[in-house]
């Protein structure tokens, strides 16, 4: 009958679609806790270098394994995603040198990245002259990005300028403090770093997206002179 015929043919969907289903709840729980993974490992690495590796071999074997289960769309895709406020929870912690140290004027565990659609972006971060702790201002590093014509994942990046302010903000989280000083409207500004100081010292290099989503950034910085030993940013989204 017409009846028993679309019995049939919904018993035939449920055990073709389930399984599949089935499995995408799966890979869905697993992203979710390789992601926590992470990020959990991240947290212990922060504030601290790198100089053999060690760190982010560990996480990167975590890494490939959410790429694998997670694969990504060339950037240009993905490009939407990054707009916004980034938590960096572990990463390279200085700017000027290819060494995986430390830099001591540098606060560690405060540093965002503000992407803007306009194509800039500020590393938003305390900054302490000579290390000293009582000596805090906040530094807002400036960068301008492009798609790479080298890479599906790279964004070529250079440094533009390195402002700050004298003092902290009371009445707003400092990484808000970006749009500001792209208005010019940054109140007690200083300059951390001349300009043609960056410009011709700080250079550029890329930025290769290896993952995003909503919540979870995973980058490689590189400079054009050491590709072959990149950086890995592990980043959370802020808002």
């Amino acid at each position: 009958s017409t009846m028993t015929s679309i019995v049939k043919n919904l018993l035939f969907f449920a055990m073709f679609f389930a399984p599949h289903a089935n499995a995408q709840a799966a890979d869905t729980v697993e992203i979710s806790e390789l992601k926590a993974e992470i990020i959990s490992l991240a947290e212990t690495f922060q504030g601290q270098g790198d100089e053999d590796f060690s760190k982010q071999n560990q996480l990167q074997i975590l890494v490939d394994q959410l790429l694998e289960l997670n694969p990504q769309a060339p950037i240009q895709d993905r490009l939407p995603l990054l707009y916004g406020t980034w938590y960096q929870v572990w990463g390279p912690y200085n700017y000027t040198s290819p060494e995986r140290i430390v830099d001591p004027e540098l606060g560690v565990k405060e540093i965002y990245q503000v992407v803007s659609p306009e194509g800039h972006y500020y590393n938003v971060s305390p900054n302490y002259r000579d290390g000293d702790l009582s000596k805090e201002r906040i530094g807002l590093l400036r960068g301008e990005y492009t798609l790479s014509k080298d890479s599906p994942n790279g964004l070529d990046v250079k440094f533009t300028k390195f402002p700050g302010v004298s003092k902290r903000p009371t009445d707003k989280p400092i990484w808000e403090l970006a749009s500001q000083a792209e208005e010019g409207t940054l109140q007690n500004g200083i300059t951390i770093v001349p300009t043609f100081v960056v410009r011709w010292f700080f250079g550029g290099g890329t930025l290769v997206e290896v993952y995003t989503d909503q919540d979870l950034r995973i980058t490689y910085g590189t400079n054009s002179k050491n590709f072959k030993e990149p950086f890995l940013y592990i980043m959370t989204k802020q808002n």
